[in-house]
């Protein structure tokens, strides 16, 4: 209940941030020309729609745990379309009532910002349909994007400013200056405040364990105990940095693998194949990490009336399930989960650890043994109906683990809500072939993911049924 009624709070705001503007601007237009209202309501609806933009995607933790990061960042490419489509329109509509204005080098500086705001955006666009290709650097695609998305906000805002005659109506002056008092406020925030100078992120390395050959655990304590540590769900995940700095500085998404009870030491484990997380890896105890999250809903809530959980983990996606499982083995949790492992054989994780979670919990431990996890394993996992419909069920692991489980539980009839996903490393467009029930053909499950450094967990949520893919 709580997160519905944040839902739908959140929602709420962001739909005002976007629209207000549009509808005061729609209210004290003076002109009574067609052309002119709608140049004028175009370009406001665009701006609005560009700080949502902004906005979504700003890692408000309040935001990301109401909504999932996968439906955020769904939000925050449909906005993006919708604004761009917006500010599109608004130029076309300017254009045919100012035709001399179609030449930026001879128009006024009005117009110039204007274009320059447009191509911006268009660069923006650009960018984000071509996506980042596996094998980029993915920080030289973000901050390219950020920083065309900066350029063209700010062109859009003196394009606003030099026009002068909505700044000018004091009504559309209250609302457009509420709108960049918000904008800053966050963009401050998450850029700056966060970086340089919160105090609850900055976290001493207190040791790093192997797992395994490439799987190493970072053991992490807050620098400012008296201030307690992150306080976060089991299943959520931070951002990682090696240093503070406003821009330019590396960070990517681990997974919270700790107990939820135990906030005075934080545990992240990493899959070291990459760059970034070579040099996490090779921390040594005493060096700084600064920490951004808690962030994401890949969490179990406990007043859902869930009999049990089935969570079925692939390789190093285990990680968010390990948090699961020691937060109930803290908690004292007695009903009867689910681990299904497909994991490399040549690299058991937590092996002995799992020994013990199995005889503190009611837990059974399903290891795959290169077996595909389908229909028939988890058929022969699961409980018959009414019964398996009281479980949640939680998927993590690379894309041929999540189609195959998805698929199956489709076909099993599973309550869309009880299923949650995570897909960790790169990806694209995941190809699932449709199962065939008895009544014909089922819709084919998709995945959304987040890419962080290779081998890195990924962090979306609720019913993966029904979304497409994205990268961040």
């Amino acid at each position: 209940m709580r997160r519905r009624m944040t839902t739908t709070a959140w929602a709420g705001a962001l739909v005002l941030l976007a629209v207000v503007p549009f509808v005061m601007s729609a209210w004290r237009g003076n002109s009574t020309r067609v052309g002119s209202m709608l140049s004028v309501g175009l370009g406001v609806l665009g701006l609005g729609a560009l700080v949502v933009v902004v906005l979504v995607p700003s890692r408000i933790r309040t935001l990301t745990r109401a909504f999932g990061v996968d439906r955020v960042m769904g939000l925050h490419r449909w906005l993006g379309i919708l604004a761009l489509a917006a500010v599109v329109m608004h130029a076309v509509v300017a254009l045919w009532n100012h035709p001399e204005l179609i030449n930026p080098l001879t128009a006024r500086d009005t117009a110039k910002v204007g274009w320059g705001s447009l191509v911006s955006l268009l660069l923006v666009g650009g960018v984000a349909a071509g996506g980042r290709r596996p094998g980029a650097r993915y920080e030289i695609w973000a901050r390219l994007h950020v920083g065309l998305a900066g350029l063209g906000l700010v062109l859009a805002g003196l394009h606003v400013l030099w026009l002068n005659h909505l700044v000018a109506d004091p009504v559309m002056r209250v609302c457009l200056v509420v709108l960049a008092g918000v904008l800053l406020a966050v963009l401050s925030h998450r850029w700056v405040w966060r970086p340089l100078f919160s105090r609850q992120g900055a976290y001493v390395v207190y040791g790093v364990r192997r797992e395994g050959p490439s799987v190493s655990t970072l053991v992490l304590a807050p620098v400012h105990l008296r201030r307690g540590g992150m306080r976060f769900d089991p299943g959520q995940f931070v951002w990682l940095r090696l240093r503070r700095a406003v821009v330019g500085t590396e960070e990517h998404p681990f997974t919270i693998a700790s107990s939820a009870n135990v906030t005075g030491r934080l545990e992240l484990t990493v899959r070291d194949q990459g760059d970034f997380s070579h040099r996490v890896a090779a921390l040594r105890q005493g060096q700084k990490v600064w920490l951004d999250g808690p962030h994401g809903s890949f969490t179990a809530e406990e007043d859902r009336g869930c009999a049990g959980l089935v969570l079925v983990a692939g390789g190093v996606g285990i990680t968010p399930m390990m948090s699961m499982l020691r937060t109930l083995a803290e908690r004292g949790d007695t009903r009867c989960h689910r681990l299904v492992l497909a994991e490399r054989g040549t690299e058991p994780l937590f092996a002995d650890e799992l020994d013990v979670l199995s005889r503190r919990l009611d837990l059974e431990i399903i290891r795959t043994a290169g077996r595909r996890v389908d229909l028939s394993l988890l058929t022969e996992v699961l409980p018959g109906r009414p019964w398996r419909d009281e479980l949640d069920y939680f998927v993590c692991g690379p894309p041929s683990l999540l189609a195959g489980t998805l698929a199956a539980l489709e076909q099993l009839a599973v309550p869309v809500g009880r299923v949650h996903t995570e897909q960790f490393g790169w990806s694209g467009p995941m190809p699932v072939q449709a199962p065939t029930g008895p009544t014909g053909p089922a819709a084919p499950p998709a995945v959304t993911t987040r890419t962080g450094s290779q081998g890195v967990t990924s962090r979306p949520t609720a019913d993966a049924r029904t979304r497409g893919t994205y990268t961040r």
